[in-house]
């Protein structure tokens, strides 16, 4: 193992894997508070964060922490709806007291969809110094990233992959301000990017191929480095969550990638089926990765993060054993409830999490019908989760609200021109041509 892989910021980590409709600021920071040390955002389209205008805005609650939110107007009728794109803590206050009394300070690493290198760069760009690195959505599988060429697309068009990851790095270098330091673990300037991707078949060689052109499509070698880590997620492109992870096939990949000096450095984060913190080391260790990542048992038990996590999900209980879990779980989501007020999760995406959690835990499972027919709005959920006098009074003052405006405000957003289109972005982009000569020149490399 390298040492700029023993320097990640990754490394060692369970963390919280980027989940759609699920990863906003609220559930980050709850998933925090209980232990993880790395938080990714949801996948965020990164042609539509180039819209949006970055605003600091501080509320109720949350007197010593002003949250960022990246903000797009939408017109609606004879106005605009004002929507929140992504939102994270500004970074002064990120060592101020959560509303729980814990200190909030994980790492936030942001997931974008991108299929266009240069719309990727200046959506990097706009939010860079709100956030701890960048990933990319390189392996998701269903049909709204893979129907706008990102996800799992990119595993067949490694080229444009690398593109992506190439034009990065070129804003983040800037050898104006950082050089080549600004890539390097153990630097002031180090900003790490990486990206999520999956296996390319049962055969380990050719996901290593696949990893390999990535880089090299890139421009990433060991001794000027782009990627700073791969997650690799254990199951085929289109095997869906309910299929078992194929640890070895993953295994053989690492073992084999280890071998070749060319992934010298790079930082390698399982994701499948982790469990817990405990689960996560033990498979880390016994399959030869360097960190990885928890999604669906963190979904529905935070928890999960702590090294003292007991309640396994989805398992037979005894009816005391039931009477206590179903008491762990509402005391959790009573808790996922008031940070997702606190911190402006819009309450169609809280509604979604809760029927996840209560459809997949076999011991809120009665209470399902009461979740879908009678949860309409977050005073409703104060009521069902028996929420304090006190806290009810800070739901009152934080409870979201859509906001409508005239006009958006001007240069909505810096990145566009008078004509909505993205300034300047030729000077980065590639023709098509390029890629695939790119493409065939990696290949026989490879």
């Amino acid at each position: 193992m390298s040492d700029s892989a023993c320097h990640s910021i990754f490394y060692g980590h369970v963390m919280l894997a980027p989940m759609v409709r699920i990863c906003h600021l609220g559930f980050r920071l709850l998933c925090e508070a209980h232990g993880a040390g790395v938080v990714f955002s949801e996948e965020i389209v990164a042609a539509k964060l180039c819209h949006c205008h970055r605003e600091s805005r501080s509320y109720p609650g949350l007197a010593e922490s002003n949250i960022v939110e990246y903000v797009a107007y939408d017109r609606y009728k004879q106005a605009f709806k004002r929507s929140v794109v992504f939102s994270t803590l500004a970074k002064k206050g990120r060592s101020s007291r959560g509303i729980n009394g814990s200190c909030v300070s994980a790492l936030v690493v942001l997931q974008l969809g991108a299929s266009d290198g240069a719309v990727a760069a200046k959506a990097v760009t706009l939010c860079r110094e709100d956030i701890d690195g960048v990933d990319i959505n390189m392996g998701c599988p269903k049909k709204f990233s893979v129907g706008n060429g990102f996800g799992a697309v990119l595993m067949e068009n490694t080229a444009a992959a690398g593109d992506i990851l190439r034009q990065i790095h070129a804003i983040v270098l800037d050898r104006k301000t950082g050089g080549e330091a600004s890539c390097r673990p153990g630097s002031d300037r180090f900003f790490p990017i990486s990206f999520k991707t999956r296996l390319k078949s049962l055969e380990p060689s050719t996901t290593v191929i696949m990893l390999k052109e990535i880089l090299m499509a890139s421009g990433h070698t060991p001794q000027d480095p782009i990627v700073h880590a791969i997650t690799l997620h254990a199951r085929l492109r289109d095997q869906r969550s309910e299929s078992p992870p194929l640890y070895d096939v993953a295994a053989k990949v690492i073992t084999q990638c280890r071998c070749d000096p060319y992934f010298s450095g790079v930082c390698f984060v399982l994701n499948g089926s982790i469990q817990s913190r405990a689960d996560g080391i033990e498979k880390m260790r016994h399959y030869g990765f360097n960190a990885c990542m928890i999604a669906r048992a963190a979904l529905v038990d935070v928890t999960c993060f702590s090294p003292s996590y007991v309640y396994p999900v989805g398992t037979d209980h005894t009816d005391q054993e039931s009477q206590s879990a179903q008491v762990h779980h509402m005391k959790i989501l009573k808790e996922m409830l008031l940070f997702a007020v606190c911190y402006r999760t819009p309450f169609k995406n809280f509604k979604y999490h809760l029927a996840r959690i209560f459809s997949e835990v076999q011991v809120l499972k009665s209470k399902m019908p009461t979740v879908q027919e009678g949860l309409r709005s977050y005073s409703d959920c104060c009521d069902f989760f028996q929420v304090k006098p006190e806290e009810l009074e800070l739901v009152k003052r934080c409870e979201n609200e859509i906001e409508f405006v005239d006009s958006p405000p001007e240069d909505a957003s810096p990145l566009l021109s008078s004509d909505g289109k993205l300034k300047d972005i030729q000077e980065y982009s590639l023709k098509k041509a390029d890629l695939d000569d790119r493409a065939i020149q990696v290949r026989r490399l490879c």
